[in-house]
């Protein structure tokens, strides 16, 4: 049912606009009024009553002959048809309504339309039987009534009636006849009318006769003079009543003859005879036997309707054929709308109950379907459904309450996780994981949303082996330094802690991994326990370097001369020692300035001048590699200390010089090496002021710890000490630059490295 606008598009439209006549508007508003009143419905109740108390009398009509000709039951047959009309027309507006609904496409509409049609069979199916079958026995039934059989038994029984109607004719004419020979011969013994009557009294007694009249008629009667009664027995009739006896009977009696008088019932028969006496006539009359009278009439009145029957038995038939078949026409009609009102109101709970589980599995759960007063199993099926829908709805409201709070809470956990510098992983029962924070993705170089689902293991196989030693534990943690390699090829250490997370039951339900980058730390660390080993060496080693190598020099200067035996030997030796001192000096001094590392001190300068007089310097000492320089246009001002800044630059090109001077010679066969080339760029980017060196030199080991090349004593030359990159990331560090070295190409004796320095952009 619409519970919108009932008025429809059309009267909407037209109550907008104002644009239809007022005829249209009245036929709008009595269709509204016919939708709020259910007209259609209660028409239909009125015309189903009707037609049943419409069919009966009609049949009581057909069962009464009399009444076939009057106009009340061609009124009737009328109003038979104009039920048919309206029932008719309801039974299609609910068939097309069927139809219609069929297009709707839906469950509901497609059992609605099937009912309908197993219920108008249903219907229609007996109806149509039994009309045949009355059909097929009037047809019979009507051949049976003018069967050749009947004919002749009715004609002949008429012909019986008639027969002894004629009998008793005769004998009464015979009787008249011998009467009226004795009249003529006694009547002049009769003078008076008390003679005469008493004379008939005695005939009619002796011949059981009902009447005698004897009279006199004047001339030209005929029916029309007045007689005169002479004399009768029994009532007869009066003077002026002789016009009951017809004309040609008085005239056939006048010709000598015996006229019979045919009687009024067939009650009695009667006789008319003119005696020898002119102008005196003998009426007498015998009575007929009470029932064979009225057998005579009925037959005679059956004979005569069965003849007129039988002369019009086709237009009969067709009438009584029409006027059955329109009440059968009636009933079946109304069986339809039984049959349709039936289905409707079977199949209208269920499908109520089809489009409300349709709109519930569309999403809303607020729906109900109307429960039906009856305790039946369709309304029970209701009220359970509508209880169920309850429950589900207010499940459903509990349900996304807690998924809210839930989610409430896992944002505030998701906040809070990201907020925490440490990395944080959550993982199930079964060691998959399900809540990574960002820490952990930053510090595992991963893309944790890509791992979600997907064992611990699998990730860093040493968290595995961290898992496994929590699960053996009572209280469910463990905790140690696990060394990790990054996709990136990154070594960090993590100091790892696995605890156990357990329900309201005491069952863990998951664990939770932190950890803590440990690796600057540790750097950290180490440098700082390596200053303090450099100063404590640069003080015990340098105090004695300086006796030694000028005793060297003095010995040198000295004895030189004097010496006959092999002097070239003790002057090499000599200088073996000063180089050595020397060398030992210079490696106390890099000692002593990573020891002894001043604070920066900072101030505006030109990062592009600093850099292109670095690259200017190590050009001029280092003719044979080339050196690409791109800066950008303009200067490139930052706050720092450009002394420190040099130091550091400078360390980083001779490192590239020294990796290029130190590539394998290439065997017979090889290709001969790449000259050797060191570019230099800096350039302006979003995460600030890029600095890049990259050289085609032998490149890094590939079992090599990038991360720990900065520590101090770290290095992968023989001769190195291991303090250039640290010095160079402890003043990087200094200004808030980070540092980062890779292999710069594919696998190669010119492979060469990548440097990459980032400085933040000025505030």
């Amino acid at each position: 049912m619409n519970t919108g606008d009932q008025n429809g598009p059309t009267e909407t439209f037209a109550r907008e606009t104002g644009a239809v006549p007022s005829w249209h508007r009245k036929i709008l508003r009595l269709g509204v009024w016919g939708r709020r009143v259910h007209f259609f419905r209660w028409l239909a109740y009125v015309m189903v009553v009707s037609a049943v108390f419409a069919a009966a009398a009609t049949f009581y009509v057909l069962s009464s002959p009399e009444l076939l000709n009057s106009r009340a039951f061609w009124l009737l047959l009328n109003l038979d048809l104009l039920i048919i009309l309206v029932l008719g027309g309801l039974v299609a507006r609910a068939v097309v309504r069927n139809v219609f609904r069929r297009g709707e496409r839906r469950a509901s509409s497609r059992l609605h339309l099937r009912l309908t049609v197993l219920f108008g069979v249903i219907a229609i199916a007996p109806s149509i039987v039994l009309a045949v079958f009355l059909a097929l026995s009037f047809f019979f039934g009507f051949e049976s009534w003018f069967d050749q059989k009947v004919s002749t038994a009715i004609e002949e029984s008429q012909e019986v009636a008639e027969a002894y109607l004629k009998t008793h004719k005769s004998a009464i004419a015979g009787e008249a006849a011998l009467l009226a020979n004795d009249l003529n011969r006694a009547f002049y013994r009769l003078p008076d009318e008390v003679t005469r009557t008493e004379y008939l009294r005695v005939q009619q007694i002796r011949r059981g006769l009902s009447q005698i009249v004897l009279f006199r008629a004047s001339e030209g009667y005929g029916g029309k003079a007045r007689a005169e009664i002479l004399a009768r027995v029994g009532w007869g009739f009066s003077p002026g009543e002789t016009d009951l006896i017809p004309a040609d009977v008085f005239e056939y009696a006048r010709e000598g003859g015996v006229g019979v008088l045919p009687g009024q019932a067939n009650d009695q028969v009667r006789a008319l005879v003119e005696l020898a006496i002119n102008g005196v006539f003998l009426y007498v009359a015998r009575p007929v036997d009470p029932m064979v009278s009225d057998h005579i009439r009925k037959s005679g009145i059956a004979a005569r309707e069965y003849m007129a029957f039988k002369a019009h038995s086709g237009q009969l038939q067709l009438f009584y054929f029409l006027t059955y078949a329109i009440v059968s026409l009636l009933m079946l009609v109304v069986s339809v709308w039984v049959g349709l009102t039936i289905a409707s109101r079977l199949v209208n709970p269920i499908v109520q109950l089809i489009d409300a589980a349709e709109k519930v599995g569309e999403g809303n759960l607020a729906v109900r379907v109307p429960e039906l007063a009856a305790g039946d199993e369709v309304a029970l099926l209701g009220r359970a459904f509508n209880r169920m829908t309850a429950r589900i709805d207010s499940q459903h409201r509990r349900l996304s309450e807690a998924n809210l709070e839930l989610d409430e809470r896992r944002r505030f956990t998701e906040t809070v996780l990201s907020g925490v510098s440490a990395g944080v992983i959550g993982v199930d029962a079964l060691g998959c994981i399900h809540l990574p924070n960002p820490s952990a993705e930053k510090l595992l170089d991963v893309d944790m949303a890509a791992w979600i689902g997907h064992p611990i293991g699998q990730l860093v196989p040493d968290f595995e082996t961290l898992l496994k030693e929590a699960m053996s534990r009572p209280m469910g943690i463990a905790e140690r330094e696990v060394e990790v390699t990054t996709q990136t090829g990154r070594r960090v250490n993590l100091m790892t802690r696995v605890s156990a997370e357990s329900g309201r039951d005491g069952k863990i339900t998951g664990y939770v991994f932190t950890f803590d980058d440990m690796t600057e730390l540790q750097a950290a660390q180490r440098t700082a326990a390596w200053a303090d080993v450099a100063r404590r060496i640069a003080h015990e080693i340098k105090n004695p370097l300086t006796p030694i190598q000028l005793s060297a020099e003095r010995l040198k200067r000295k004895y030189l001369s004097q010496i006959t035996d092999s002097p070239e030997v003790f002057e090499r030796c000599t200088n073996i020692i000063i180089r050595h001192v020397s060398d030992i000096g210079q490696m106390v001094d890099e000692f002593s300035a990573f020891a002894r590392m001043p604070s920066p001190k900072i101030e505006k300068a030109d990062l592009a001048d600093i850099v292109s007089q670095a690259v200017f310097l190590q050009q001029t000492a280092y003719g044979a590699i080339s050196f690409g320089l791109h800066l950008p246009d303009g200067p490139v001002v930052l706050p720092l200390d450009a002394g420190q800044i040099t130091q550091a630059l400078t360390n980083m090109l001779k490192n590239s010089i020294e990796s290029i001077e130190g590539r394998d010679r290439p065997g017979e066969g090889d290709p001969p090496l790449e000259p050797g080339r060191v570019d230099v760029s800096l350039s302006r980017e979003e995460d600030g002021i890029v600095l890049r060196i990259q050289d085609n030199g032998r490149g890094l080991p590939e079992d090599t710890d990038v991360a720990r090349l900065t520590e101090p004593y770290v290095t992968t030359r023989s001769k190195g000490t291991g303090l250039g990159l640290a010095i160079v990331k402890k003043i990087l560090e200094d200004h808030g630059a980070s540092l980062d070295m890779r292999t710069a190409g594919p696998a190669g004796p010119s492979r060469g490295v990548l440097v990459t320095v980032v400085l933040p952009l000025p505030a």
